[in-house]
């Protein structure tokens, strides 16, 4: 049976906001819930097509590579990866549906019987999860690309019964590789207290990735300028480069023309959960020296005699 769009599966236009679909989400989780649905597969099977959905939407690079390529964006064909796909525990933990369900399914995974439910205030609500705290981390170029673990300090979050957080923490965190701009982090109970004695919030660190002065990426790709001589470009040579893992060189063929792009694949960017690199992408530019003496001049329109160009015979006759 074919994988049915995520846009789709979530009722959203492929221009909706981040609120449009998180409020989608939101709705359609409670209506698909199995704890509202007891026995009933097709509706955990629903439950686990929305939370798919979402994971691929809600995160902005995710979003991108789906856009571009559809489900082929992922390996595994799913935003989870490859391995076995998550369970309904699993969603829920990932998305801190407690904190949507106030307590609704309290006793999954463990011995105590179910709660009544109350969508709102009542006793479910007493219990419910703390907010989550976002946190904003700028890092260098390279360090989003080989990943990096570093210490941040963050308001201490206290025992989560209620009382305010006093102090700070120093916590150790963990940068993947391949993240960028907009990449979330998430870090389960680092975030503020309940007021009801219930489980801490989330911390949730979105990276920003300064600029590299040599290389652009999109994506998991990497685009890089080589200048190289004339010379090196009418009679060919073979250029050395730096990539992130380590130095290589590129053949630069005979008669190469100024804008020429070569591909190394697998040179590019660590895909997030997905495993493998992207490619990196080298364009040719062709550096002119500025001043010639006289023989040079001579030795061009001598070139120019013994191999006659007519780079804009194609635009004879064109008018605008």
């Amino acid at each position: 049976m074919a994988k049915r769009d995520y846009y789709e599966v979530l009722g959203v236009k492929r221009d909706a906001s981040e609120d449009e679909i998180k409020r989608a989400f939101k709705r359609l989780a409670r209506k698909h819930h199995p704890d509202l649905n007891p026995g009933d597969k097709q509706a955990e099977g629903r439950f686990k097509e929305i939370g798919e959905a979402y994971a691929a939407l809600s995160d902005p690079q995710k979003r991108r590579q789906y856009d571009a390529r559809g489900h082929a964006a992922f390996a595994g064909g799913t935003p989870w990866g490859e391995g076995p796909a998550p369970s309904v525990e699993d969603i829920l933990r990932e998305f801190g549906l407690g904190d949507l369900f106030g307590g609704i399914f309290g006793g999954r995974g463990g011995g105590g019987g179910r709660r009544a439910v109350f969508w709102e205030g009542g006793p479910a609500a007493a219990s419910a999860k703390g907010a989550d705290v976002n946190y904003s981390m700028e890092i260098g170029f390279d360090d989003a690309l080989r990943g990096l673990t570093t210490t941040i300090t963050i308001p201490s979050a206290g025992p989560g019964n209620g009382a305010p957080g006093r102090g700070t923490e120093r916590i150790q965190v963990k940068i993947p590789p391949g993240v960028e701009s907009g990449s979330r982090i998430r870090l389960a109970g680092k975030g503020e207290p309940s007021p009801g004695g219930g489980p801490l919030g989330d911390l949730y660190i979105t990276t920003k990735v300064r600029p590299h002065p040599f290389f652009e990426r999109k994506g998991d790709n990497l685009y890089l300028e080589v200048p190289v001589t004339l010379g090196e470009a009418l009679l060919g040579s073979r250029v050395e480069i730096h990539t992130y893992e380590g130095t290589t060189k590129v053949t630069i063929p005979p008669g190469t023309q100024n804008g020429r792009k070569f591909r190394l694949a697998g040179k590019g960017a660590p895909r997030l959960k997905g495993g493998g690199r992207g490619d990196l992408y080298v364009t040719v530019k062709v550096v002119l020296p500025e001043r010639l003496d006289e023989e040079s001049q001579r030795l061009v329109r001598e070139l120019e005699r013994r191999n006659p160009v007519h780079p804009r015979s194609s635009m004879t006759g064109v008018s605008m």
